[in-house]
């Protein structure tokens, strides 16, 4: 498997946890009080995740420049 391919494959699973957790977290703060009980449910939900996007995305960038050069 070509690293491309892995590193597709990476931010791909990074999309459905993300979007796995969030749901999990939005039915939790529903059930229990709304969002009075999670007021930065949001702002959490994006700093979580910022990092492991970027570092995915510029694996893949980078990867695809090395493979350019040859």
């Amino acid at each position: 498997m070509s690293k491309e391919k892995l590193l597709l494959y990476m931010l791909a699973g990074i999309f459905t946890f993300q979007a796995t957790l969030f749901g999990v977290g939005f039915y939790f703060c529903a059930t229990n009080g709304g969002l009075g009980n999670c007021p930065k449910i949001g702002e959490r939900y994006e700093q979580t995740f910022n990092v492991m996007i970027a570092t995915t995305l510029a694996l893949l960038t980078g990867s695809a420049l090395h493979n350019k050069g040859e």
